[in-house]
């Protein structure tokens, strides 16, 4: 497979179908939430769903489907849950792909029989002669019954999902419901027999653990272990791919608060597993997620020489945290400690030569973890958002105090609406459509997050409402000269209209320090220009260069 990054071709070695597709990491998540009856998880997923390409019918033959594992009300609510989701984005104006209904059954025979041989498909033998009578069917040939003719008949034969999809569904299921390890084997291995690799169905786990259930993920891979050990399968499943030489691995790691963080690892090429290198963590912008403007950045450092880590905040992506889509300056900070407690662990990793970078909106964050973890050495940021002074005084600084009181009168109301049962109140901070009164500025990121350009299915760009109040007591800057000596770098553009954010924090930082710009680059263009990534990197390898030994 050959894609296109910053003009330079790249290659990627790992096979696809060892990967699990963001529709099928959905589906995933979707089941599990639907199956533990936790509505509040489970809405933000559907939506997350639609939008990585699921069908609306997909989705309804997932929830469907469950109820088979989890029963009629878990299946209901999740039907329910997801009405609701298609009629407030029809409110929207949103435009929802149905897809395609499930044909008609044509086969006259007997269902028993039907359900039998697809049962027998599935399992990867010939079917039995008539009806079974040993173990549960002897003593129960009711359950036998509606086994065949209604789960493997009535529900397999459906063509909105292949087996494979289905199987998915139903280990998602059994996952997240936990205690039924017999069951779990049981599906596991029809899950082999019809094409999902041990790799997929490690990664499955790896969602449950970070989503749902460190305990139920930790029972799974028990029950995978066992099956692939009796199997002759390996038992290595770390998935990872090869681009331009740098290999990229999936890892996951806990925070403070106890929440799986989500990142990707990225070893510079000719890895030397007896070497010790430095590193570089790098959170990404407000509203975004590691496969954007971070990954990019730790890809090219990466090929510079550096092991490097881009992560998803709590709360976003692939990363754990709920309710989902909040924003907790002090969980984002956080998680760039956690980030270095991960790296500092790496035995390839020289633990006194770790730096940060961090854009937009990471980059007040990671200014903040700075000045209270000291294990960072070195500080760059690139188009650095302070997210509390912009919440508080908007971008520019129009809006005025009376205007900020009145918004958290609004807040407070919101927070109590919401305890007595109102629907969450949600943010998107890029539109999805623009309109004629929309600045340059909101263009430039709509560019960007809403196109091919930058787009990912995970960053929806939508946070809550109420997360308004504590951004707005977020002061990034308020001990930014204690960072000294290690160093600042604030990598700026020349028309960008954020620029004025880097300008402050640097006149109140303290020595070592710099504030570079970048001729003719808005805030956006530095994300992933190619012209203007080709004066910011050699800035930041030659930073990094001199203050990570």
């Amino acid at each position: 497979m050959t894609t296109l990054l910053l003009g330079i071709s790249v290659n990627i070695y790992a096979q696809e179908n060892n990967m699990l597709s963001k529709k099928q990491e959905k589906i995933v998540i979707i089941s599990s939430f639907t199956a533990r009856g936790e509505l509040e998880k489970l809405k933000p997923e559907l939506i997350a769903g639609l939008e990585a390409g699921l069908t609306v019918n997909e989705i309804k033959e997932v929830l469907v489907h469950l109820y088979a594992y989890s029963g009629f009300p878990r299946s209901l609510r999740g039907l329910q849950t997801f009405m609701s989701v298609l009629d407030e984005r029809k409110a929207a104006g949103i435009t929802d792909n149905w897809g395609h209904e499930a044909s008609p059954v044509t086969d006259t025979r007997d269902k028993y029989e039907r359900g039998k041989e697809i049962l027998s498909e599935l399992q990867g033998i010939t079917p039995p002669e008539g009806r079974e009578t040993a173990g549960y069917a002897g003593f129960s040939p009711e359950i036998e019954t509606f086994l065949k003719e209604h789960l493997f008949a009535d529900i397999f034969e459906r063509d909105v999902l292949t087996y494979a999809q289905r199987e998915m569904v139903t280990v998602s299921v059994l996952m997240g419901l936990g205690g039924v390890e017999p069951m779990l084997n049981s599906h596991m291995n029809l899950s082999l027999n019809v094409g999902i690799t041990p790799a997929q169905l490690q990664q499955i786990i790896n969602i449950i653990e970070i989503n749902v259930s460190k305990e139920n993920a930790e029972a799974a891979k028990v029950v995978l272990h066992e099956l692939l050990q009796t199997k002759g399968l390996s038992t290595e499943t770390k998935i990872s791919e090869m681009v331009n030489g740098v290999k990229i691995e999936k890892v996951s790691f806990p925070n403070r608060f106890y929440n799986n963080v989500a990142g990707n690892l990225y070893f510079p090429p000719n890895y030397d597993t007896n070497k010790k290198y430095s590193a570089i963590v790098i959170g990404h912008p407000f509203g975004g997620v590691k496969e954007q403007t971070s990954g990019l950045h730790a890809q090219k450092m990466a090929e510079l020489g550096y092991i490097t880590l881009a992560f998803d905040a709590t709360h976003y992506g692939e990363s754990g945290g709920y309710p989902r889509y909040i924003e907790s300056p002090e969980a984002r900070v956080e998680d760039f400690s956690a980030a270095v407690d991960y790296l500092s662990n790496h035995k390839n990793i020289n633990p006194q030569a770790i730096g940060v970078i961090g854009i937009c909106g990471g980059g007040g964050y990671s200014v903040s973890a700075a000045q209270i973890d000291h294990r960072i050495k070195a500080v760059a940021t690139i188009s650095m958002y302070d997210m509390g002074r912009a919440r508080r005084q908007g971008l520019g600084d129009v809006i005025t105090y009376e205007q900020r009181m009145k918004t958290l009168d609004d807040i407070g109301e919101q927070r109590t609406k919401e305890l007595g049962g109102a629907a969450r109140k949600d943010i998107a901070a890029i539109p999805t459509q623009l309109s004629d009164s929309d600045t340059e500025n909101t263009r430039e990121f709509f560019d960007y997050y809403r196109t091919s350009r930058g787009g990912h299915p995970n960053s929806t760009t939508s946070y809550s409402y109420t997360s308004l109040a504590p951004m707005m007591n977020f002061f990034p800057f308020a001990q930014i000269e204690t960072i000294s000596p290690r160093p600042l770098l604030f990598i700026v553009g020349e028309r960008a209209v954020s620029a004025y954010f880097s300008e402050d924090a640097y006149s109140k930082a303290a020595e070592p320090k710099e504030l570079f710009v970048v001729p003719g680059a808005s805030h956006v263009d530095l994300y992933d220009r190619p012209e203007y990534m080709g004066i910011s990197l050699p800035k930041l390898n030659s930073f990094f260069k001199q203050y990570l030994k």
